[in-house]
């Protein structure tokens, strides 16, 4: 994991008061509940809580890739990103101002006749 993802995994739980070992004790109590039932032989709660957990992580995957893609992710002191305010670097570019000194080079003119071979 980069360190991006791992300030905004940071941020995202700190943002709803949790700490990490609280998702880890969850994570292994959840495993743990897993095997007991599959060892029970309940196939069907053991399938049916393997599918929830794989499709939980995979939204919380989607959610660190959408929230890390944001362009130079800023985030407060509270573990929320804030939003980037300073973006009027285009409206300084006016292009009647920058017409420049360029011009085309001229070319020979163009022979019609091919020349002979001998």
């Amino acid at each position: 994991m980069s360190h991006k993802d791992a300030l905004l995994e940071q941020a995202a739980i700190s943002a709803a008061g949790l700490q990490q070992s609280h998702i880890l004790g969850s994570f292994g109590l959840l495993i743990l509940i897993i095997v007991v039932f599959a060892l029970l032989g309940l196939k069907k709660i053991t399938w049916a809580l393997l599918l929830m957990l794989n499709i939980v992580l995979f939204a919380y995957l989607m959610k660190l890739t959408v929230d890390g893609s944001v362009k130079e992710t800023v985030i407060g002191p509270d573990g929320k990103i804030v939003p980037d305010v300073d973006s009027d670097e285009e409206d300084d570019y006016d292009e009647e101002d920058d017409e420049g000194d360029y011009q085309n080079p001229t070319l020979p003119p163009r022979q019609t006749e091919l020349p002979e071979i001998a």
